[in-house]
């Protein structure tokens, strides 16, 4: 039986029972079963080809069913990883519901930590006098959680789902506490990196146990509740981070009010989930982490990080040329060991050198770093230049939030319906530079408050909506046994524009900000007092705010004409990825 990358099933048929492969028994089910029936086939290479297919068929089918596209990056793409030791169907809707509630309080808590922390970073800021370097408090987190994700794949295969996920959910809750107790900048980004490792685990490993519990049939509506539950996190992050601010409680509670969720998520964890370990040597799944490529794209992206936050003090040129040139060395490693050591390499270049996965990553990339640029700087132009109080500076991100949820979902069934992707994925990113196009023409007193309103949301929608859509583009344009690979490419894009977002964009910010205060007749010393701490704007008065504001809104206008510029290479992208005819108008092979 040929397994070839174009033999691909309707996805709104009826569904059959699935393949087995060679020497599995009936009543055990492989992770992501196959929707036609079909004989057992004779040739044993061709169970992974098999293997893969059924993986792929489960990550478009997620896809444009409202599932989350994450959920096929761990799958195997190999017959060395067994089955799960019990199949879905063994799972009760009551253990269903159980579990996955109980997985979706860490997914809740993931995203309710992003937006709460971009909202209070400005106090953060203020009262530790680093509004320079403050965007090490959001990079310090996502570091280690791109570091960290890959690896709870591989390593609740080998320990178990429940081991893990105890295990993510731990250190998040020690990272989070130990957040509310820092005393210094140093302390809260020790902190956060230790929060990104769990944090890292919590959204992942919800996923994959969704896969291990459903069927495909039913896993994209479980996917489709688990990202209601993260959109509803994200939407009230905002805007609690922001009253927690203004009730005078202090940025510490931001964290300190999610450590008894986090309490009630470990111990849920422990008494609810009874996942088994999938069998196979413990140490044959180890040694498939490509742990030295993880480890060398961390240095080499800090390194990257550290250079843009020297670029933005008055300190000397050299050390920014060293964290430079730690830069370009660690992409050199990473490189090297991608293409000649690693035996599953997190970026497979030969995937990469094609048009189609090549520019959806970029397009994913560019996307992710428009999106994390607006959530971190959108809440600081309300507070600096229209003076809005914090929760409601925190309630202007609840629309981009909530757009890029829906519009996740709403593109993959637009797909799934027309059978077309190739329209879809261009006004994904036409969505997206309406959005930075629109922020461009904010003004101070001049911009109505619905106007803000109105334009928040589109950045998000692009967002959303090119992720899922793109995912469809990767899976029908390659070989059923590469769309693990190739997934695994595209996220490692996400995660890296994610962490630039933060990073690049507020080094662009600061650098605009200093020029242009320096063009302005307040003192060298208030200039520096303002660019160390936010808070010091709020004690002008007179010609001296009126001078400081317009700097701070000339700055902000430069962020948002560069997220601009990343949106229209993002469409450039965009424009690039062929189109092909997805599931139900593919005609079979």
């Amino acid at each position: 039986m040929a397994v070839g990358k174009n033999a691909w099933l309707c996805t709104d048929v009826a569904f059959a029972p699935p393949l087995r492969p060679v020497g599995m028994a009936a009543g055990r089910t492989e992770r992501t079963p196959l929707v036609a029936a079909a004989p057992l086939h004779e040739h044993a290479e061709n169970d992974e080809a098999l293997l893969a297919q059924e993986s792929a068929f489960s990550a478009m089918y997620g896809a444009t069913h409202g599932g989350d596209p994450s959920a096929s990056l761990f799958m195997p793409t190999d017959d060395s990883v067994p089955p799960p030791t019990a199949a879905p169907s063994t799972y009760s809707l009551l253990d269903r519901v159980s579990v996955m509630s109980t997985m979706w309080i860490g997914t809740f808590l993931a995203a309710l930590d992003t937006t709460m922390v971009a909202t209070v970073m400005s106090q953060v800021g203020s009262e530790f006098a680093v509004s320079n370097t403050v965007a090490w408090l959001g990079t310090s987190y996502m570091l280690t959680q791109m570091a960290c994700q890959p690896l709870y794949g591989r390593l609740s295969d080998a320990f178990g789902r429940r081991a893990m996920t105890l295990l993510a959910s731990s250190v998040f809750f020690v990272g989070t506490l130990s957040c509310g107790l820092s005393r210094t900048f140093v302390q809260l980004c020790i902190a956060r990196a230790m929060a990104g490792l769990g944090g890292s685990g919590l959204t992942s490993l919800a996923t994959m146990v969704v896969s291990d519990m459903t069927r495909v049939q039913a896993r994209a509506t479980w996917q489709g509740l688990g990202n209601v539950i993260f959109a509803i996190g994200a939407a009230l992050g905002g805007p609690l981070g922001g009253a927690v601010v203004d009730a005078q409680w202090g940025w510490r509670w931001a964290f300190l009010l999610q450590v008894p969720l986090c309490a009630a998520h470990l111990l849920f964890v422990f008494a609810k989930v009874r996942i088994p370990s999938e069998p196979g040597s413990v140490r044959d799944k180890v040694l498939r982490i490509d742990m030295g490529g993880t480890l060398a794209l961390l240095c080499a992206v800090a390194a990257l990080v550290a250079a843009l936050a020297c670029g933005d003090a008055d300190g000397p040129r050299l050390l920014v040329y060293l964290w430079l040139a730690g830069a370009v060395i660690g992409a050199g490693v990473f490189v090297w060991l991608e293409t000649r050591v690693a035996a599953e390499p997190l970026m497979p270049t030969q995937i990469l050198a094609r048009r189609m996965p090549a520019c959806v990553s970029l397009a994913c990339g560019l996307v992710s770093l428009c999106q994390f640029g607006v959530l971190y700087h959108v809440p600081l132009y309300f507070l600096a230049v229209q003076g809005t109080s914090t929760v409601q500076a925190g309630a202007y991100l609840v629309p981009n939030v909530l757009a890029a949820s829906v519009c996740s979902l709403v593109s993959g069934r637009l797909v799934s319906r027309t059978g077309s992707y190739r329209a879809t994925v261009l006004l994904s990113g036409l969505l997206t530079v309406l959005g930075a196009l629109s922020m461009c023409f904010w003004r101070r007193q001049a911009t109505p408050a619905w106007a803000y309103w109105l334009t928040m949301p589109w950045v998000g929608a692009g967002f959303g909506s090119t992720l899922t859509v793109t995912l469809v583009a990767l899976v029908l344009s390659v070989d059923p046994m590469e769309v693990a690979p190739a997934s695994g490419v595209t996220y490692l894009f996400r995660a890296v524009g994610s962490i630039l977002g933060v990073s690049c964009t507020h080094s662009l910010f600061q650098r605009s900000l200093a020029w242009y205060l320096r063009r302005t007749p307040l003192p060298a010393r208030l200039v520096h007092d303002m660019r160390a701490d936010i808070g010091t704007l709020a004690t002008l008065t007179g010609a001296s705010r009126t001078w400081a504001v317009s700097a701070y809104e000339t700055s902000m206008h430069a962020v948002f004409v560069w997220l601009l510029c990343l949106s229209l290479a993002a469409l450039a992208c965009l424009c690039c990825v062929r189109a092909h005819v997805a599931p139900p108008h593919r005609r079979p092979p």
